[in-house]
């Protein structure tokens, strides 16, 4: 991995040339050579880190000037809130189509740089692009955890809240991407609400991940020096180790993260033993990573319902539902259930014999139901 300065200044030298290939319109295949040597998501990440003036934010952004203004002077944000697993609700900020439009582009080109810079023990909330031949994901992250004697468990408490207006900007005015006080001003004002890091935006995954930086860093250090294993996916960190996990090191560790501006969820901090099951962002780990018992049964109840007794009976069944199925359900219904069946074959790999069991017979009946 390049130091950021390097990738910073050959932003700077080159800012001509990747500007005019994004601007106008090149293909590919036509731009400098110099260019055709960068990977993709590199040459994305420099078309970031080049932008100086107002008038090449606009650019960036596909904007107008005026458009831009009102998006940052006047965000228009649709709250709702949801249910937690276990209880209590979750406040979401939906942004306006226009501003979400601007939202994600901009988290495309974040999420290219922080994937050329990011630190090997973060998994969660990166992109990962086919050609890399790696992969983030809550397989991924449990790994490293696998057959450990003592397994350390924490949450982060009110991730994206707890990160402050004033913190994004402090990382885009940094090193790592020195941009003017002006545009750090403008690109915070768009991707915050009400002076923090909202839950609901395309950017605020990614921009925590940047926001987290410097406590990877610190902790990587920290269990390099103390033989601790260290992971992070998203506001779930672990630790690992086959020696023992002191009270002393686990107090460390919790004032690392004090340092860096967040707080621990006291209820979820969990320290296991071999001899008990560990689980990793919900995935065992004690022998191999694996899918949890629970997950596994209930999806086999949801697949065995669907399979002999159709997807209404099945649909009704699941959410509870008295008098009619509407096709939302139903749909939703089918999303799940392929959507956990899928997810035993990423954990378990496409050839296991648990997930060839649960996937033959679903697109069968799949099938025909969706030719009926």
């Amino acid at each position: 991995m390049p130091k950021v300065e390097e990738i910073l200044t050959f932003s700077q030298a080159h800012k001509s040339k990747i500007q005019k290939y994004f601007n106008g319109g090149y293909y590919y295949s036509n731009t400098p050579k110099l260019l055709q040597e960068i990977k993709k998501h590199e040459l994305n990440a420099l078309f970031l880190l080049s932008i100086e003036t107002p008038a090449e934010l606009c650019k960036f952004l596909k904007t107008s000037f005026f458009e831009l203004e009102e998006r940052i002077n006047n965000p228009v944000y649709k709250y709702y809130a949801i249910r937690k697993k276990r209880g209590g609700e979750r406040q979401i900020n939906a942004p306006e189509k226009k501003l979400k439009a601007i939202q994600r582009r901009l988290n495309y080109f974040l999420q290219a740089y922080y994937l050329w810079i990011k630190p090997n023990e973060v998994f969660g909330f990166v992109v990962n692009p086919h050609y890399l031949g790696n992969y983030c994901n809550i397989a991924e992250n449990a790994k490293p955890h696998i057959g450990k004697k003592h397994l350390l468990n924490i949450d982060l408490k009110d991730f994206f809240p707890s990160i402050s207006a004033s913190r994004v900007k402090s990382v885009f005015t940094s090193s790592y991407f020195n941009f003017s006080e002006q545009i750090a001003t403008a690109l915070t004002l768009l991707t915050t609400y009400e002076g923090k890091l909202p839950i609901g935006i395309p950017t605020s995954p990614i921009i925590s991940n940047f926001v987290c930086f410097q406590l990877d860093a610190d902790l990587k250090s920290f269990c390099e020096t103390n033989g601790l294993r260290f992971t992070r996916y998203a506001d779930d960190l672990t630790f690992s180790s086959d020696t023992l996990i002191t009270n002393d090191i686990i107090f460390d560790i919790i004032n690392l993260i004090k340092k860096n501006g967040f707080k621990i969820n006291e209820k979820k901090l969990r320290l296991k033993s071999a001899n008990r099951k560990q689980t990793v962002t919900g995935l065992t780990v004690n022998e191999k990573v694996n899918i949890d018992r629970r997950l596994l049964k209930r999806i086999r109840a949801m697949l065995h319902d669907f399979t002999t007794n159709g997807i209404d009976i099945a649909s009704r069944r699941h959410f509870n539902l008295n008098g009619e199925i509407d096709t939302k359900h139903c749909s939703k219904f089918i999303n799940r259930l392929e959507g956990y069946i899928n997810f035993v074959g990423q954990v378990r790999g496409k050839n296991d014999t648990v997930y060839t069991k649960l996937k033959q017979p679903f697109d069968q009946v799949f099938s025909k139901t969706a030719t009926s």
